[in-house]
């Protein structure tokens, strides 16, 4: 389908307070936004609604959800600044828009499409800027337990633990329940987040500290990941990535720079938990990474989130799995 004409968004120009100022130009906010529009534009993630007229998505009840303007992310950073300053001093710079209230089948979609039009492009490249192949007969391979599951609301997001009676998550529908009851909130069905621009997961023993944060580097398991983000002074506001806004990321990246993330082969400690995320009813977490073996973008599930059974082979294998977080505001 060809894609509408990319309309820069008009910032306006309303007078701006020193907090908000000092917030542009240390995210580099305008330049952010307008290039996460674009690509989200030119990949179909967003088109024009027909009731407002503006950009956005449909979530899981099919109902509008126009992304967030300039002015109210700007507002929204201001009223978090100090909170948000002390993370980009930590590492956490690139912003993403997730539109958390759609549905997930759909970004897996979008995801897809992306990824062969820029193979056939010539444009698919990994984090090592080498050509990667691509298997065209099924260009990503989710597991079928993935299908519906957030919609049906087997996977709740934010958990607290990995335990399928006391999780403490909450699920899409509950999550969308929450943000349409929310008092002076615009963007109905959208997460606004910081995120490290990281293409490749830190190794085992590799991590930087930037500022007084470590980051995550890999070989944990999806339950200890868990707690040090709950629980760690260090990862305070942050929490496990979702497969929604892991999708973002990847979209967002092969659009603008035409790599990958997560190029397993490239550097094999590169698999990601999806923390932020937990299916109750069948006791995992996801797993997201590019795969050059099979050629293609895995969305898998990871059971035995704690590797309490050691005769598994994501126990043997725990030095090739990392996470992502991510902050909110």
């Amino acid at each position: 389908m060809e894609r509408e004409k990319f309309i820069s968004p008009k910032i306006e120009k309303p007078k701006h307070s020193e907090t908000q100022e000092r917030l542009e130009k240390l995210f580099e906010l305008k330049k952010q936004y307008q290039e996460q529009v674009k690509a989200l534009i030119a990949t179909g993630v967003i088109e024009l609604l027909p009731e407002t007229g503006k950009y956005g998505v449909y979530d899981i009840n099919g109902k509008e959800c126009p992304i967030p303007s300039y002015d109210e992310i700007l507002k929204r950073m201001e009223a978090k600044a100090e909170m948000l300053t002390k993370k980009q001093e930590q590492g956490f710079g690139k912003l993403l828009l997730v539109p958390i209230g759609t549905p997930l089948s759909f970004l897996i979609d979008r995801t897809r499409d992306l990824i062969v039009k820029k193979y056939k492009e010539g444009k698919l490249l990994g984090t090592d800027g080498a050509k990667l192949e691509l298997n065209e007969d099924q260009p990503v391979d989710v597991d079928k337990i993935f299908d519906d599951s957030d919609i049906k609301g087997d996977l709740v997001y934010y958990p607290q633990k990995y335990d399928q009676q006391n999780h403490g998550g909450r699920t899409k529908a509950e999550l969308l329940a929450d943000l349409l009851a929310s008092p002076g909130l615009q963007s109905k069905g959208w997460e606004i987040e910081l995120i490290e621009d990281l293409p490749d997961l830190p190794a085992k023993r590799k991590s930087k500290k930037i500022g007084d944060r470590r980051q995550l580097g890999a070989g944990l398991s999806p339950g200890q990941y868990l707690k040090m983000i709950l629980n760690s002074q260090q990862y305070n506001n942050e929490q496990g990535i979702t497969p929604e806004a892991y999708l973002i990321y990847f979209i967002n990246y092969l659009q603008v720079k035409n790599q990958v993330i997560d190029d397993r082969e490239n550097n094999k400690d590169l698999r990601c938990f999806g923390t932020g995320v937990y299916s109750k009813k069948q006791d995992f977490v996801p797993c997201i990474y590019w795969n050059r073996y099979y050629q293609r973008l895995s969305l898998l599930r990871m059971g035995d989130p704690y590797f309490q059974d050691k005769k598994l082979d994501t126990y043997r294998a725990a030095k090739d799995y990392g996470t992502r977080t991510t902050v909110k505001f």
